[in-house]
């Protein structure tokens, strides 16, 4: 299943209501009906409570008992806009016919807005000498700003993607012989990550992690997605590697943000100006009842260090601000700054720099070669030469390193998945994930002592988020059952050996001994049930899926599988009891739905 579907079917999916309350009418514009779907939309498929820190179910009893029947609509706009705006997200909005609200208080920015403190008029009349040219209606502008130093502003990065890449390609090709750039991303209002990663593309010396992302998928709050991780790489026929000044803005949001994040890891790049809007994550619509429109941020996006910079802004390496005083007598400070930064200029390696450079180059090529390829063992060599060299390990691409010691993981390849997980781990140390890898990759070779260390060292770094969270508990589950062994299994072999009555008598003492001994694993259990209904023991399957719901009565999982086993041993009415029991723990349990359905047809 993919991402995309899977969130689909969360929002298509009905809800109960979270406190108690009058029962909403059918009635569309009921503004009791319309609290709730907002409240329950952002429920269960916001992206970000893991990282904000708020309580939803808090807010709801702060605020359900505000509204009413005769609850206006204004009344409730307020309302609303209050609860959201607790979130602090700029991709959390509320729009109706005639206005927007952005991150609970703030109306949606407008180029009217930007002009207090930027104006393009005023840097293509002041500073850009000789005449300004525009690409792709306006949405770029370039011009000189000396004989040396090339700019570029760019409005946006909406739209199809091919002229994104003409554009960018035709301005480089016309300052090909610049010492050095300004890229201006101020009073850009969003874009596509498709085209932000071919721009950036065009400024990248080699591979590099900017960005790692996670979608909410399930009901509870931290139901999130691993991360996908986002690189940018080489690309496109020219490439500009010279010293380049990107200037950012409260007025740089959402799809430029992303461009931010990947144009700050490039070693030549300098971001000069003030925080971002900081809305980096995905949105999308969700309509109301009464016709407004409620958007929510689905995804949880943190830079290539782990941190989140929704509703904070993305920070410049130096901190420049325009008033609107200045912008109004005709100076734009941080444009200025920027100029003043470039003519410094920075002197190119000679000799033996040069040398080492060229050699740091090589390695780093020959490292994402290998990484590309899938060539592990390679990789790592290539990844230890680099260092041994001292090349800048910026270029360590974790998003592929991940993936790749996942597949060694898959394959049984331990030893593969240690080497690049070590990498990682000294790369990037706070990244949790890394050490529940490593803690499952040392059990692969049965050294248990190392993925103990290895989780030792997880537990001493503050989770990133709930799932880094929970992967470590699970390998150290896996690490204490390498030791103590497997509940599921010793039961299993007292039911092969001696039956049921066996079986019954090993269960009762394994449950006597549960906090010291063997380890119930819900997952093991259910395998062997299974491993019994496709060898034909039906009797056997249907008696270890009902000792799975006695041990876990609350699982979803445990009774849906019960009652596949108690349908396919011709106990209907049984199996009925327990798919519903499914759906009640799980609603969005479509296979027990779609049965339940078809037997009631």
């Amino acid at each position: 299943m993919t991402r995309l579907l899977a969130l689909l079917i969360v929002l298509g999916l009905s809800v109960p209501a979270a406190a108690s309350g009058s029962e909403p009418t059918a009635n569309p514009r009921d503004p009791e009906l319309n609290f709730e779907h907002v409240w329950r939309s952002i429920d269960r498929t916001y992206g970000q409570f893991s990282v904000k820190n708020v309580d939803w179910d808090l807010l709801y009893r702060m605020h359900r008992p505000q509204v009413t029947a005769a609850t206006t609509d204004e009344e409730l706009w307020d309302i609303l806009v209050t609860m959201l705006g607790t979130l602090n997200d700029a991709h959390v909005c509320l729009a109706d016919a005639n206005r927007r609200i952005c991150g609970g208080e703030r109306p949606i920015v407008t180029r009217d807005t930007w002009a207090k403190d930027f104006s393009l008029d005023l840097v293509k009349t002041k500073y850009l000498h000789g005449k300004s040219s525009a690409a792709r209606e306006g949405t770029y502008t370039s011009g000189w700003l000396t004989d040396q130093i090339g700019y570029l502003h760019i409005a946006d990065l909406k739209r199809d993607s091919e002229p994104h890449a003409q554009a960018i390609d035709a301005f480089l090709r016309e300052f090909a012989d610049a010492r050095a750039l300004v890229i201006d991303v101020r009073a850009n209002p969003g874009g596509s990550g498709r085209n932000h990663e071919i721009v950036a593309s065009r400024f990248a010396d080699c591979r590099r992690q900017y960005m790692q992302s996670q979608t909410r998928y399930g009901p509870k709050h931290d139901d999130l997605w691993p991360p996908e991780y986002s690189a940018v790489e080489p690309a496109g026929p020219i490439r500009f590697t010279r010293p380049v000044v990107l200037l950012t803005h409260r007025s740089t949001a959402s799809g430029p943000e992303g461009f931010t994040l990947a144009m700050r890891v490039l070693p030549h790049v300098t971001v000069v100006g003030d925080l971002t809007e900081g809305a980096l994550s995905s949105q999308f619509p969700d309509p109301l009842p009464n016709g407004w429109t409620l958007w929510v941020a689905f995804k949880v996006t943190r830079d290539h260090e782990g941190i989140c910079w929704d509703g904070l802004g993305i920070p410049p390496d130096l901190f420049v601000l325009n008033t609107p005083a200045e912008i109004a007598a005709g100076t734009d400070r941080q444009l200025e700054f920027a100029q003043r930064l470039l003519e410094r200029g920075a002197p190119e390696p000679q000799g033996e720099a040069a040398s080492l450079t060229a050699v740091k180059t090589s390695l780093v090529d020959e490292y994402a070669r290998a990484m590309r390829q899938q060539q592990v063992e390679a990789a790592v060599a290539a990844l230890n030469r680099a260092r041994a060299a001292g090349a800048d390990t910026a270029f360590f691409g974790v998003d592929e390193a991940m993936q790749f010691a996942n597949q060694c993981l898959g394959r049984k390849q331990y030893p593969a998945a240690i080497g690049l997980l070590e990498a990682c781990r000294e790369e990037f140390p706070k990244l949790a994930a890394t050490y529940a890898m490593l803690a499952q990759a040392h059990l692969g070779v049965g050294d248990v002592a190392a993925a103990e260390a290895a989780l030792a060292q997880g537990k001493s770094v503050e989770p990133m988020f709930p799932p880094e969270a929970r992967q470590i508990e699970r390998a150290r589950h896996e690490v204490r059952k390498a030791k103590l062994g497997s509940a599921a299994t010793i039961f299993g072999q007292a039911l092969a050996d001696g039956g049921i009555p066996a079986a019954e008598k090993t269960l009762q003492e394994l449950q006597a001994r549960r906090d010291t001994g063997p380890v119930f694993d819900e997952g093991d259990f259910n395998a062997l049930g299974y491993q019994l209904l496709q060898a034909g023991s039906l009797e056997s399957c249907v008696y270890v899926f009902e000792k799975a719901v006695q041990l876990y009565p609350d699982s979803w999982n445990a009774h849906d599988s019960l009652g596949e086993a108690l349908l396919k041993a011709s106990r209907q009415e049984q199996a009925i009891q327990h798919y519903r029991r499914s759906l009640e723990l799980n609603p969005r349990n479509q296979g027990a739905e779609k049965i339940l359905e078809e037997l009631r047809g």
